[in-house]
């Protein structure tokens, strides 16, 4: 059976369920990308606030009350994101509740709500010493996502996107790993491409994407994927994937990612941001690509030599010089 044919019978089947009466109410948006919108709803049934996240209308779609009329490649993305974390059953990683189809006709899959705040608002919290945190307290956090990202890929899954943005972290010791619209499945074809965009194409999409982090501490100019995705600052990708070499991309790009964000706690700075100083997400992506960032002992010289060699190996340029996995 044919991808297509498995997507056409996973359509048909979440439309027959289509229910008639609304049991979500849509309350606010909590973030956009290029997509999909994630959503704030109250499930009448549960009695619960939950998070949905809905696919974008296109302009052929936009009056249309059937999902087939959408982009076919986008809704298989879409598909493929609910159905690839709906799989992912660890703490780490937010549960998916249901998929299926809204009044409108657009799909759409629902989650927990997290709250909280994001990895990266937490190393904005250790650097200047406040709230309780500090670099222990932090580290435990990178902890879980390592703990979360080995159970991912002992399902054959990458995420390829992991920065401190993209994980959350809760009131009470919850970390999540959020974002998997750039997973791949181990072994399967990958239904994205993930090769940078040339600059000169990004305008249009810089102007309809609102889920871009903006901080003065770090290097957040989007960076978009040849398919219009967003993949963010690349100071936390690694070098294969910086140049867009799809095949060369294992377990060991995510550790890569891992490196780069305990290099940002570290440091205080995000890699290749030299002091903070607002660069365009294309420069960045050269500098990568040139070389490895300023040495930590350079930066942050007090930093136990055994964080640092962390750090440095996870980072590797050779993704064979990387731990070999993220246990």
């Amino acid at each position: 059976v044919s991808q297509d044919e498995d997507l056409a019978r996973l359509l048909g089947r979440v439309s027959d369920r289509a229910a008639e009466r609304a049991r979500y109410e849509v309350l606010d948006e909590i973030a956009r990308g290029s997509m999909g919108s994630v959503l704030r709803v109250w499930d009448e049934d549960l009695r619960r606030h939950i998070a949905m996240k809905v696919i974008l209308e296109d302009d052929a779609s936009a009056s249309s009350t059937r999902p087939s009329s959408q982009d076919p490649r986008t809704v298989a993305r879409f598909l493929e994101e609910a159905q690839v974390t709906g799989q992912l059953d660890h703490p780490g990683i937010v549960p998916v509740h249901e998929l299926g189809i809204d009044r409108h006709g657009r799909l759409f899959f629902t989650m927990k709500m997290v709250k909280g705040r994001t990895l990266h608002e937490v190393f904005r919290l250790v650097r200047h010493g406040v709230e309780g945190w500090n670099s222990t307290r932090a580290l435990g956090c990178v902890l879980k996502v390592c703990e979360a990202m080995a159970y991912a890929h002992a399902k054959g899954v990458l995420h390829r996107d992991l920065k401190p943005s993209n994980v959350m972290v809760g009131r009470f010791g919850e970390v999540y790993v959020m974002d998997w619209g750039l997973a791949r499945v181990m072994g399967r074809a990958d239904t994205k491409d993930i090769r940078p965009m040339p600059e000169h194409e990004t305008t249009a999409l810089e102007q309809q994407t609102e889920r871009i982090e903006r901080s003065a501490s770090s290097d957040a100019s989007p960076l978009f994927t040849m398919d219009g995705d967003v993949v963010g600052t690349p100071s936390y990708m690694p070098p294969e994937q910086a140049d867009g070499l799809q095949e060369q991309l294992g377990p060991q790009c995510d550790v890569y990612a891992v490196g780069a964000m305990i290099y940002h706690l570290l440091s205080g700075s995000v890699p290749y941001a030299d002091g903070g100083r607002r660069r365009s997400a294309y420069v960045v992506l050269a500098r990568v690509l040139e070389g490895p960032p300023r040495p930590l002992t350079e930066l942050a010289p007090d930093v136990p030599p055994e964080l640092v060699a962390i750090a440095e190996t996870a980072m590797a340029r050779d993704p064979g010089a990387r731990y070999a996995s993220m246990d």
